[in-house]
């Protein structure tokens, strides 16, 4: 199995990051092979609607660090979005390449009942961690995310989803949530809990 990684956050070791890289080792001790991108270093532009994927392309005619991870992503069997919530949604940078997944749909993809060019259901692991201690603030972005996501044609959303982790190295101190991690890593990659 092979796991792509999309990190969204600019902090390297930060919490979201933190957590996705626990997963990340777990399923490497399972035999997955694993390609993280830290879309922060990545030079990138968001989706400019000129629809290019669906009238003379079938892939978005972008070229820029966006790229190789669009191409990567489409041919994961296992893909992983980890991001904080800024501002009440995913980071900016999360977010360019999420818009930028419209070139996955299939020309006409409103009308299709198979809408998505990837090839076969990926599952997708979704990290989200977030400083605020309510589990009621953000709530909404799970659910808005992983309709997106399923049209796609992502298999289905495993979220991982990480409340009062405000200072940098919190989620270190939450076994449940490595726990959590680790187990998803199982179920996904070993086939077990």
């Amino acid at each position: 199995m092979h796991i792509v990684a999309l990190f969204g956050s600019p902090r390297k070791e930060g919490n979201s990051a933190t957590v996705t890289e626990h997963f990340l080792r777990c399923a490497e001790t399972l035999g997955a092979t694993t390609e993280r991108f830290f879309l922060n270093d990545l030079p990138l532009r968001g989706c400019q609607a000129c629809n290019a994927c669906k009238s003379s392309h079938d892939h978005c005619v972008i070229s820029d660090g966006l790229s190789a991870a669009l191409e990567a992503v489409f041919h994961a069997d296992l893909v992983v979005m980890a991001t904080p919530v800024y501002y009440g949604d995913v980071t900016a940078q999360l977010k360019a390449f999420i818009d930028r997944t419209y070139s996955y749909l299939k020309p006409g993809y409103i009308a299709l009942k198979e809408p998505s060019r990837l090839p076969g259901r990926k599952p997708l692991v979704f990290v989200l961690t977030q400083g605020h201690r309510d589990p009621a603030w953000f709530a909404d972005i799970l659910p808005r995310y992983s309709e997106i996501f399923r049209w796609t044609d992502f298999a289905e959303t495993h979220p991982l989803r990480v409340i009062d982790v405000y200072h940098p190295g919190d989620v270190q101190q939450r076994e449940d949530i490595l726990r959590q991690a680790e187990t998803l890593a199982r179920t996904l990659v070993g086939g077990g809990d």
